[in-house]
């Protein structure tokens, strides 16, 4: 369990107080609650209550606080094809080097990733979080990697009715089909 003093502003806020310019020194914290905000897209994510599972490791490093963990929680969306509802278990791991205001990290190829500011008092997760719960989402939603989906002329759900079909009528015998509706009458 967690042994911190956390800001009230955020649940992924935590105090670094006894962590910073120490190198070596490392924390653990295991906290449960509501998520604030939506973590997700439009199509699925976790909702705003839901519970979430967040892990985490601090480790006091010359540059600043290096910070990993797991969140879990579960996302809620809907298939993209039948539109049913889909609830998928979401695991990811995260990590970060949150730097000093007076450290600065060289990397080749300009902005490093991986790499948040630090005020030298308190990290926030919330970035971090939402990031890898985000790429760990499907891009395209499915209840089911075979679901059929729903009839394109009618919205009848393929998978309740597998035989499901319609008389179509190729459109250059339309004007005979008036004939043999006329004789019948």
């Amino acid at each position: 369990m967690s042994h911190h003093h956390r800001p009230a502003a955020s649940p992924y806020m935590f105090s670094m107080r006894e962590l910073v310019r120490r190198p070596g020194e490392q924390r653990q914290a295991s906290e449960s609650f509501p998520a604030p905000a939506v973590l997700g897209t439009d199509v699925i994510g976790v909702p705003e209550g839901a519970n979430v599972e967040l892990s985490a490791s601090f480790e006091s490093v010359s540059e600043g606080i290096w910070a990993h963990g797991t969140v879990a929680a579960e996302a809620v969306g809907e298939c993209s094809r039948c539109l049913d509802e889909v609830r998928l278990e979401v695991n990811p791991s995260f990590q970060g080097l949150f730097t000093y205001p007076d450290k600065q990290v060289d990397d080749e190829e300009g902005e490093p990733e991986d790499v948040y500011e630090f005020d030298g008092d308190v990290i926030d997760l919330e970035e971090l979080v939402r990031d890898a719960v985000v790429t760990s989402l499907p891009f395209i939603p499915l209840c089911d990697p075979d679901c059929p989906g729903l009839c394109d002329q009618c919205g009848a759900r393929l998978a309740d009715d597998p035989e499901h079909t319609h008389e179509v009528i190729d459109p250059r015998w339309s004007a005979l089909q008036g004939l043999t509706e006329t004789k019948e009458s």
